[in-house]
């Protein structure tokens, strides 16, 4: 099996920017009135918008399937806890190749993938025994994953790293890791 690392990135807005935007208020404001501030994000969806709770429970830092959705960007907003690591690749028609992936650390701030990014479907807790996250996706994409997962999808592409017979760890040397100090 081939082994490739992926080294965490900070993230920035121009590092994320092929793949989605950073969910934090950045630039002039869209709109609000006095005592609030509006930042408008681009999310969009064919079907109805969903929004969950998601849980991602500690495990190995080692990324086996990604995915893309075809008919949803998709949003991610951690819950507290400790900062997670999330994988991605840019959007694009085929499986893209192990190196172009890449690791970002969310730490308070969440992404708004765009329509099509590869990304790993899991999320990875750096400490604790999991990291809750806003989910904002759409009806149709989620039944079709979770209601009926015997299905091949169509709303959604999946490639499976691990039968291509590629190892992908996610860099974990503590000398990188974000610590709040």
């Amino acid at each position: 099996m081939r082994r490739i690392v992926l080294p965490v990135s900070p993230l920035t807005a121009e590092a994320f920017a092929p793949y989605g935007h950073v969910l934090t208020p950045a630039g002039g404001r869209d709109t609000g009135r006095e005592g609030y501030d509006i930042w408008i994000q681009p999310f969009a969806a064919e079907s109805r918008p969903r929004l969950q709770i998601v849980r991602y429970h500690a495990r190995p830092f080692a990324v086996a399937l990604i995915e893309r959705h075809l008919h949803v960007t998709e949003a991610r907003q951690p819950l507290g806890g400790p900062p997670a690591i999330i994988v991605v690749a840019e959007p694009s028609e085929i499986s893209p190749a192990p190196e172009a992936l890449r690791a970002f650390r969310l730490d308070g701030e969440g992404v708004l993938f765009h329509r099509g990014t590869w990304h790993a479907i899991d999320a990875y807790p750096e400490t604790g025994s999991h990291a809750d996250f806003l989910f904002l996706s759409e009806e149709a994409t989620v039944s079709e994953l979770f209601d009926h997962p015997e299905r091949t999808p169509e709303r959604t592409q999946v490639h499976d790293f691990r039968a291509a017979g590629i190892e992908l760890v996610i860099e974990t040397n503590p000398l990188t890791r974000h610590t709040n100090l």
